[in-house]
């Protein structure tokens, strides 16, 4: 393992001063002391002078160090693969454990998300179904091309039916075969126990919203699997680019961290911020 500089940049921020209450008077105000920090910078590390507010900045370990914890590498395969099968798992085997329970929630969301509007298809497509049967005369078990037609004519014979166009279509591919018009129109139209009537346009219209719900229903349960799907992306690719910040982290590779910690002394109340180059 090659030798690791770490070079600290402190930020001292502002401190706030904490007044004291004088005996039955005005609060005391105080005025912030400023002063210079002493730095020394060395293959260890940067360091104050116990003059300062602040009285050391430990050095860090440079070697073995990583983001995801342990001095082991990770193969960032392995880590796209589990994340493939379940997301968040390649996380947790790089060793990013909150990082993998939120792609796992987010995994279990979706397929909550399914569920439920799976079940909630299946309760609308039930209620179309039966509406169909009281207002139309469809009978139970009425496959869903004939459900669909009888939502686009509100008759099956008459003005505006759904055998009248059959009919215009007879005559347009067959215009001059009387016969082949009529065989077009025998078996492409509906006559007898398939025959329908609405009755009124309400009524229709009603129809073609139920079945309009159940259609969002089912769309919404198709976009919850595409959300799936991306899930497993982002997990695969997340869970690859930890393994290799993890790996460099081990290897003693260049990088940069930046952290923020609160100080507190005695009166003043303040926050180091400190940015980590390694090279």
């Amino acid at each position: 393992m090659r030798n690791r500089t770490t070079v600290s940049l402190l930020v001292l921020l502002i401190f706030l001063p904490v007044a004291a209450a004088a005996d039955g008077g005005l609060p005391a105000q105080r005025a912030w002391e400023g002063g210079y920090i002493g730095v020394c910078l060395s293959r260890s590390g940067l360091s104050l002078s116990d003059e300062t507010p602040l009285a050391a900045l430990e050095a860090r370990p440079s070697s073995g160090a990583s983001y995801g914890g342990g001095s082991d590498e990770k193969n960032p395969m392995v880590a796209v693969l589990l994340s493939c099968v379940l997301p968040g798992w390649g996380e947790i085997y790089v060793g990013e454990t909150t990082r993998g329970r939120w792609f796992m929630a987010s995994e279990a969301a979706i397929w909550a998300g399914y569920g439920a509007f799976q079940l909630q298809a299946g309760m609308r497509e039930d209620s179309y179904r039966e509406y169909a049967q009281i207002f139309a005369g469809v009978d139970d078990g009425a496959d869903d091309g004939y459900l669909s037609d009888i939502g686009d004519y509100i008759r099956s014979e008459g003005d505006n039916s759904y055998n009248e166009s059959i009919r215009r279509e007879a005559r347009s591919l067959f215009p001059d075969d009387l016969e082949a018009q009529a065989a077009y129109l025998t078996q492409n139209g509906y006559f007898g126990d398939l025959s329908w009537d609405w009755g009124t346009r309400d009524t229709f219209y009603d129809y073609r919203e139920l079945r309009s719900d159940a259609s969002t229903s089912e769309r919404n349960a198709f976009y919850m699997t595409g959300l799936a799907i991306l899930n497993r992306a982002l997990s695969a690719i997340d869970s690859a680019w930890m393994a290799r910040r993890h790996n460099a982290g081990v290897r003693g590779e260049p990088g940069a961290r930046i952290s923020v910690v609160p100080q507190i002394s005695g009166s003043e109340v303040g926050a180091r911020a400190t940015l980590e180059v390694s090279f």
